[in-house]
């Protein structure tokens, strides 16, 4: 699958899931995560990112009837990111998943974002409310696909 070629020279970020499967299935945010790409395309996941992936995949083969676009798709999203990923704090993921009452996996995304001091990019409602004026907010902010673009390209 083409994302056109970035730019390069971007910044490191941390994405999660929804970001991934914008950028290889078409949706509601995929342009804006595209431009993402063009960006900054050095993004770093958890590993827990390939399980969600395969859920999601998994729907959409079923919702078409088919296994094959999805098996490029899963090839496209190991090629972009198969070496970038990095293992979290599995103790720091325990504890803000309880401390936020968010999904461990979620809670895998935001303590790699903290070990890594980068910020996490997420098309996740919920994770940016529950998050949202919290401390944990500082060590990695979080942001939306569009915020991030906003901050980093000063619009």
């Amino acid at each position: 699958m083409d994302f056109g070629n970035p730019k390069g020279g971007g910044e490191v970020i941390i994405v999660d899931a929804s970001v991934v499967a914008y950028l290889l299935i078409e949706g509601e945010l995929t342009d804006v995560v595209r431009e993402l790409y063009q960006v900054d395309s050095e993004w770093v996941t958890p590993p827990i990112l390939n399980h969600e992936m395969l859920s999601i995949l998994a729907a959409v083969g079923a919702e078409e009837n088919s296994s094959h676009s999805v098996e490029v798709i899963w090839r496209d999203i190991r090629a972009l990111l198969g070496a970038r990923q990095q293992v979290p704090d599995p103790v720091n993921s325990l504890r803000l998943a309880i401390e936020l009452g968010i999904s461990g996996y979620d809670a895998q995304y935001l303590s790699l974002a903290q070990q890594l001091n980068l910020p996490l990019i997420t098309g996740e409602t919920r994770l940016l409310e529950v998050t949202r004026g919290r401390a944990v907010t500082q060590i990695a902010p979080i942001l939306t696909p569009m915020d991030y673009l906003r901050s980093r390209l000063g619009n």
